[in-house]
């Protein structure tokens, strides 16, 4: 390419034809889940969206030389982008891309002959549907995702940000978690029309033509600051290679806020010498449908099928416990094994050590143990979390209306507790300050519902947010 633009006659200097137009950007963002250079094979839960919005800058991405001088096509670029993502089934997520070329600015090419590029243009948009293979969700060792995407072929050719015909490409993306690390990898292949450049002896060269990409990335877990390391390879006629790492924090709940940067090397078109990126991204996805309670499949949901003890008289109210499933089996419910009626256990109750810093409920349909969207509650739940700095934990207690047998009651009771507790646990609460339990109908709110409203009333869970109170401290007087 650098043969063919520099080394012109001086009468092929003096016109200005244009540099053929191709889509100059390398850098393709993940959308979802994952880092932002590389996805990790999770995608995102049905009904969820991600949203985001960054800017990035390019030093010397399209440097031209004929061994003698160097031509600065594109010195300073500057894109912004646009991108979301929706979850559809969970195996299913559709994406789209909308890049845009704000700025760009680079050395006088009318010297070889070359009509000066746009400094605007609209960039190559992208369509891609996620397909989820494997799903730690299900209990398998790692998420992985096939993804399959198109580029529009109405970016500006003028600025560079646009190739003659559709671009395709295909990729394996596998990721897990390893403590408190997300490690993740990609291979792909991506399909462009070729840009044939004619040398001064008309021989036909090869710029921009498909080529095979590689990914990694590293990141770690966690509600706060967080880091992200990538690396893109490109296999091609020309080698390259960009490793850009930075770091992601919180800004509101679902809101993140990133910042990344790095060199790349390699002689394929458009690898910057390095670039910086920044912006913002949002989600929200609501928790994960539960169609059954199965103890022996689903490994989340562990269902302790035991009797239930009488509480002792000195303590009536006993600690919530986690994941209590109050059915026996041969025994009435409702007496105990010496005949002797039985006490339901009581709800939650906060000790003297504890202070209650949150109380609420979310109400569920008949027969639904489904959250929609997004529950302010539950977000206000786990902002007081973050913000105590003792040890906080969250009681979910589930309760149904009387509709039902006893049996379906504790059983819906209890997957509503659940769906509150993977609600929280997505949102990054830990597992272990989350305990639950299952009422079925024995503590309504109305003991005699006569409307739907008071009868929705005893489908709730409720939610309390428990933290320690601090200790006095000790005081010991001085010996005599």
């Amino acid at each position: 390419m650098a043969a063919a633009l520099l080394a012109g006659s001086v009468a092929s200097a003096q016109s200005t034809e244009q540099l053929p137009g191709f889509d100059l950007e390398r850098l393709e963002t993940n959308v979802g889940r994952g880092t932002l250079l590389v996805g990790n094979g999770e995608l995102l839960v049905p009904g969820g969206l991600s949203v985001s919005l960054l800017g990035h800058y390019q030093r010397l991405p399209l440097v031209l030389s004929d061994g003698a001088q160097d031509l600065r096509v594109v010195q300073d670029r500057a894109t912004g982008l646009l991108a979301a993502s929706y979850g559809v089934f969970p195996w299913l997520e559709l994406s789209a891309q909308v890049p845009f070329v704000l700025w760009q600015q680079g050395d006088d090419p009318s010297q070889v002959g070359l009509a000066p590029l746009a400094a605007q243009g609209l960039g190559t948009p992208m369509l891609q549907a996620r397909l989820g293979l494997l799903s730690r969700r299900h209990q398998q060792p790692v998420d992985l995702s096939a993804d399959l995407g198109v580029g529009l072929p109405v970016g500006t050719g003028l600025a560079l940000a646009g190739d003659a015909g559709p671009r395709f490409h295909a990729r394996m993306v596998v990721g897990t978690t390893l403590g408190w690390l997300q490690p993740s990898l990609e291979a792909g292949v991506l399909f462009r029309p070729s840009v044939a450049l004619a040398s001064t002896e008309q021989a036909a060269r090869q710029g921009a033509t498909s080529e095979i990409r590689l990914g990694a990335a590293l990141a770690t877990t966690g509600k706060g600051l967080r880091g992200e390391l990538g690396l893109r390879t490109t296999l091609a006629p020309q080698v390259s290679m960009e490793l850009l790492g930075g770091v992601r924090f919180p800004l509101l709940v679902g809101l993140d806020a990133f910042v990344l940067g790095g060199p790349g090397v390699g002689g394929a078109l458009g690898t910057p010498l390095f670039r910086v990126l920044a912006g913002v991204a949002f989600r929200s996805e609501p928790p994960p449908r539960i169609s059954f309670i199965d103890p022996n499949a689903d490994r989340d949901f562990q269902l302790t099928l035991a009797k239930p003890q009488p509480p002792p008289e000195d303590n009536p109210v006993r600690p919530a416990g986690t994941h209590e499933l109050y059915v026996t089996r041969g025994d009435s419910q409702d007496t105990s094994a010496d005949g002797t009626p039985r006490e339901p256990p009581r709800p939650y109750q906060p000790g003297p050590q504890e202070r209650l810093v949150l109380r609420g409920e979310v109400h569920f349909t008949q027969g639904n143990a489904e959250l929609s969207g997004v529950v302010p509650l539950l977000d206000q739940a786990v902002l007081r979390l973050l913000e105590q700095t003792r040890g906080t934990t969250i009681v979910i207690e589930g309760h149904a209306d009387t509709e039902g047998t006893d049996t379906s009651n504790m059983i819906m009771s209890l997957r509503r507790a659940q769906a509150v507790r993977r609600y929280l646990l997505d949102q990054g609460v830990p597992a272990t300050r989350v305990r639950i339990r299952g009422f079925g109908s024995s503590w309504p709110v109305s003991a005699q519902p006569a409307t739907e409203q008071e009868r929705q009333l005893n489908r709730r869970a409720e939610v309390l947010v428990l933290t320690e109170e601090p200790k006095a401290p000790v005081t010991q007087a001085p010996a005599p």
